[in-house]
């Protein structure tokens, strides 16, 4: 069985991010799989700067890495939002500065017992869903998808759907020829 490229990953599990419908995604890699994924960051980083883009390994786990592909533009934008700074403040981020709360994100992932799912608002995830989630809302989950939807089924399906157009469309593009670099939306 071939191992699947960074490329193909990226095309399949975070387009609407490549394509500047989304904050950020949220990918996991296997260190046994990917042991040159630090560098592979790096070289990405560097080579869509022009587009917006960052590829960040934000955590090191034992068998895996959790890389953070994102446009600083779009997430900094969605964390100065009201509703999502208030929410974050709660789980202990600072007010202010995207850099300082990207910190503090990269110290909960290390340092956090559970998996620290405040992390859905850095992913673009709507706010209220979120706090349902972790129990700080009442409600019961109506619908899965790219998230668990609390509040509003009939707008996240819209999201779902553009979501998964998106990735229909891109993953056509790239295994059809047309390179990444070209597939990627400047910020």
């Amino acid at each position: 069985m071939r191992q699947t490229s960074f490329e193909e990953i990226l095309v399949v599990h975070a387009s609407p991010v490549l394509a500047g419908l989304k904050p950020s995604a949220l990918l996991s890699f296997s260190r046994d799989d990917y042991p040159q994924l630090p560098l592979l960051a790096q070289r990405y980083s560097a080579a869509f700067r022009q587009q917006g883009l960052v590829f960040e390994i934000v955590c090191r786990l034992l068998r895996h890495f959790l890389l953070l592909v994102y446009r600083p533009i779009l997430l900094e934008r969605r964390l100065d939002e009201p509703e999502v700074s208030h929410c974050l403040s709660r789980f202990g981020y600072p007010a202010s500065g995207f850099p300082a709360k990207m910190k503090h994100l990269r110290r909960r992932l290390r340092e956090s017992r559970s998996f620290p799912h405040e992390i859905g608002l850095f992913l673009g995830y709507p706010t209220r869903d979120v706090l349902a989630f972790l129990g700080e809302l009442p409600g019961t989950c109506k619908l899965c998808g790219y998230w668990k939807v609390y509040t509003d089924p009939a707008a996240a399906q819209a999201e779902f759907d553009r979501y998964k157009k998106c990735e229909r469309i891109y993953a056509r593009c790239y295994y059809n020829g047309t390179p990444i670099r070209r597939l990627t939306v400047a910020a």
